[in-house]
């Protein structure tokens, strides 16, 4: 019982330290907007940036690219973006509950699906979900379950194949996806659960960490009845900039946008 009480204060005292952070008034040049993007979105946010500041004259679109985890651990740490936009739930979901974010401005602004990546050349290994659990596999890393939208999501297609209690003894659960992602470009692990689109790979040039060609992907993954993980944006409820920032979210949700995110390598809402 003693425990149970302390919790309930130590949640509490959580709660009030974000209540009154949310009270405290963010100064900033009201003609700046503040992004902060999963780091494989960035050139998707560069491309409405360009046709934002086009349309909105004297306005202008600060970028700021990060792992979606570091990116929350920034915001808990007291900063504040106008806007947050993140692939999935876990990250999202969390600054939602701490009362940081909006929900109630969230949208949808694109979508990513799920595959099973090899190292180049041993895509033979892999033709679907279900060779996971082959002897020719013998490490799987993702990001985790439960901490990160992607772990999640993975896991969840997993499961739906009947497979994930036949993995856990070959999986190699990184930090990040990006530590997932370098592991499995390495050649240390077989198999990596990555989106698809991987954007992180599309984003790859010539001496990068992750060079483009040291990842294929092998099969695709399956989240049920045509799901996608869908990729948000959500206003900061301290902005000092909401309405600007809602602006910004409308120019990502229009028609006019779909092929310019795309492009980019953001597909639309729709099923993948």
């Amino acid at each position: 019982m003693a425990v149970l009480v302390l919790l309930g204060l130590m949640c509490a005292s959580g709660c009030e330290r974000n209540a009154e952070r949310s009270r405290q008034a963010v100064k900033r040049d009201p003609n700046v907007l503040v992004v902060y993007a999963a780091c494989s979105l960035v050139p998707a946010m560069e491309a409405a940036r360009a046709q934002f500041e086009a349309e909105n004259t004297g306005k202008s679109v600060k970028i700021e690219g990060d792992e979606p985890a570091a990116l929350v651990g920034r915001m808990e740490g007291g900063e504040v973006p106008d806007l947050m936009v993140c692939p999935g739930e876990a990250e999202i979901g969390v600054l939602e509950r701490q009362g940081l974010l909006d929900r109630s401005t969230r949208q949808a602004i694109g979508s990513l699906g799920l595959a099973i990546a090899v190292p180049a050349g041993r895509e033979e290994a892999i033709r679907g979900c279900e060779d996971l659990a082959s002897s020719r596999v013998q490490s799987i890393t993702m990001s985790p379950p439960g901490i990160t939208s992607l772990g999640s999501d993975g896991k969840s297609a997993v499961e739906q194949a009947g497979l994930w209690s036949k993995i856990q003894n070959k999986l190699a659960l990184q930090e990040t996806p990006l530590a997932a992602l370098k592991l499995l470009a390495e050649g240390k692990a077989d198999a990596a659960i990555i989106y698809d689109p991987c954007l992180r790979l599309q984003l790859a040039g010539e001496g990068d960490e992750i060079p483009a060609d040291s990842v294929e992907v092998a099969a695709r993954l399956e989240l049920g009845e045509g799901r996608a993980t869908r990729v948000y944006g959500v206003v900061h409820k301290q902005s000092p900039n909401a309405l600007l920032a809602q602006r910004f979210l409308r120019l990502l949700v229009s028609e006019e946008m779909k092929l310019a995110l795309a492009e980019a390598g953001l597909p639309g809402t729709g099923e993948q």
